[in-house]
């Protein structure tokens, strides 16, 4: 079952199980970017959720944040609301054009209303609550785990090529000087680019896994994968781990 709804500024798709018993919880899943990427992870659910048992994947409830947009993408909204204020000078990023973003804030303040919306609408088993994001959106995700006791009904943090080179790293900064959630969960992805994708999110891992315990954080290299082929490549590994939890980190 899938509907849509306007909320606020955002398009939310939801999309249920069918035939889920009255009184049974289901898992939640909050997709970034959710234009480009609700469709796909809704269907990669659905199928594999076809035979759980083999694939490891069961029935979640789906959550796609989107935009007004017929796009795939809505460029400044997702720059708004993805990225926090910048504390380095424009001029030092290399990617001079980029839109100047800074909105994290207001909209991890919408999110908890969404999911206060969602709680009063679904019975939500609480105990798997995923937030997962792509580029822009990966950003979201870990710098929303920076500050997850804003965030508590997110268990797990999905986040698949993060762009961590915005506002200089400034990010690294933070995750050093935060104190750190050890119950929360972490899926970082990537794509094999010996660069500064690959070399960004090995830094984030390996400093997570000096902070908080390792059997908490997760980490695929995708050999061969582009920024975009990754996250076809590493969708299917990240909700088994998720649906799975007492899964072992890839390493």
């Amino acid at each position: 079952m899938e509907q849509s709804l306007t909320f606020e500024d955002k398009i939310l798709t939801i999309t249920v199980p069918k035939e889920v018993p009255v009184g049974q919880k289901r898992p939640l899943i909050y997709v970034l970017d959710g234009n480009a990427f609700g469709p796909l992870l809704t269907n990669a659910i659905l199928l594999q959720a076809r035979n759980s048992p083999k694939t490891g994947v069961w029935p979640a409830i789906i959550v796609s944040i989107g935009y007004q947009t017929d796009d795939s993408f809505q460029r400044e909204g997702r720059f708004r609301d993805y990225t926090p204020r910048r504390v380095h000078p424009v001029r030092q990023d290399k990617r001079r054009h980029m839109p100047l973003g800074g909105g994290i804030e207001a909209f991890q303040a919408q999110l908890v209303r969404i999911h206060a919306l969602m709680m009063q609408q679904y019975q939500i088993d609480e105990d798997l609550v995923g937030l997962f994001g792509h580029s822009l959106g990966g950003l979201c995700v870990l710098e929303s785990y920076l500050v997850s006791p804003q965030l508590p009904f997110i268990t797990d943090f999905l986040a698949i090529s993060p762009s961590l080179w915005w506002d200089d790293c400034a990010f690294f900064d933070r995750l050093t000087q935060t104190d750190l959630a050890t119950s929360k969960r972490i899926f970082i992805a990537v794509e094999n680019d010996q660069g500064e994708m690959e070399s960004a999110a090995m830094r984030c891992y390996q400093t997570l896994i000096q902070i908080i315990p390792a059997e908490q954080v997760a980490f695929y290299v995708g050999p061969g994968e582009n920024h975009m082929s990754i996250v076809f490549t590493a969708l299917s590994r990240i909700l088994r781990w998720f649906f799975d939890k007492g899964a072992m980190p890839y390493v």
